[in-house]
């Protein structure tokens, strides 16, 4: 891959077309009701009632807004997960986080894929993930023809640099796990017309969260129970040291998740640029199907020079 590697400053574009989805893994999604009132009503009560008269003009944005969608369980959304939070180890400012790239590939690679692609690493000396020696400036994710695949689309260059792209076929097991990523040329990397799509760019605001919130409900409802490991490498690699420990205390005293602000696991999320220069909008829909849903919209604030998360708030809570 000749592309150079770029970061460009935090604004850009992420969205997602379609609200359809293919499937759903069962997860951790029962009695939503009382996590969620359990992760508002000890010690961030007031907090919320406070901020929830002001939550429509807190997340409300422009027409133009930006925005992605995810539907836990989704093959095009868990491996748009997988794509964005990897890029984002891969271009970390300090260097590349090989802990978070690491337990990202543990957790989406089947264990026979992983040393498949290790092998061909050794002999092709690049990125088999990425198929390249370098860091993509866009990607785009979007449905492939047998609903346990998907088109991943890498952009490489761009200002000084010539664009090159490179296009991949990356095929899900039926139980999980991605088993298989191939190199495909333009004329075979065919979607339906109406195909669902993913797109991120690094260095974006937007991207960067839902990078961090998808693969983080990935590895909270991992059918196997939670993987600690990559959920602990996001946190790491997403938060600032010091409100990681705030946010510790805060799960101490209210004995839910902080970074969902609830015990459960959302089956929609949707992230949307904030109102406000370095906020981000988070919205959760919890449960579905025979249980009632419950929102959550949360507020994520932002480090403006690493892009990092500062603090989460919540909204409102219906």
């Amino acid at each position: 891959m000749t592309g150079a590697r770029r970061r460009p400053p935090h604004e850009g574009s992420h969205d997602m077309s379609s609200n359809t989805h293919a499937r759903r893994r069962p997860g951790r999604r029962a009695t939503v009701a009382a996590g969620l009132l359990l992760a508002v009503g000890l010690g961030a009560s007031a907090q919320v009632t406070a901020q929830a008269v002001s939550a429509p003009a807190a997340v409300r944005a422009s027409a133009a807004a930006r925005s992605v969608t995810g539907y836990n369980g989704d093959v095009v959304t868990q491996v748009a997960d997988f794509y964005g939070a990897y890029v984002d180890a891969e271009d970390d400012a300090a260097g590349p986080d090989s802990a978070l790239a690491k337990a990202l590939r543990a957790h989406y690679l089947t264990p026979a894929y992983a040393k498949r692609l290790a092998a061909w690493e050794r002999t092709n000396g690049a990125d088999g993930v990425l198929r390249g020696q370098n860091v993509p400036v866009e990607w785009t994710v979007t449905e492939g023809t047998t609903g346990l695949d998907a088109v991943v689309t890498l952009t490489y260059g761009g200002g000084e640099s010539p664009t090159t792209t490179t296009r991949l076929v990356v095929t899900q097991e039926a139980a999980g796990g991605i088993s298989d990523i191939r190199v495909t040329g333009a004329a075979r990397a065919k979607t339906p017309a109406a195909a669902r799509s993913v797109s991120g760019r690094t260095g974006d605001s937007v991207t960067r969260v839902a990078d961090f919130y998808g693969a983080y409900v990935d590895a909270e409802d991992a059918a196997a129970g939670p993987d600690s490991a990559l959920a602990k490498a996001l946190r790491t690699h997403y938060l600032t040291p010091a409100y990681a420990k705030r946010l510790a205390a805060w799960e101490r005293t209210n004995g839910a998740d902080g970074v969902l602000r609830a015990q459960n696991v959302p089956v929609d999320w949707t992230v949307t640029e904030g109102a406000r220069a370095g906020e981000v909008a988070v919205t959760h829909a919890f449960g579905g199907g025979e249980t009632p849903t419950v929102t959550t919209r949360l507020v994520v604030v932002l480090e403006p020079a690493s892009g990092d998360v500062t603090d989460i708030r919540t909204l409102s809570a219906r």
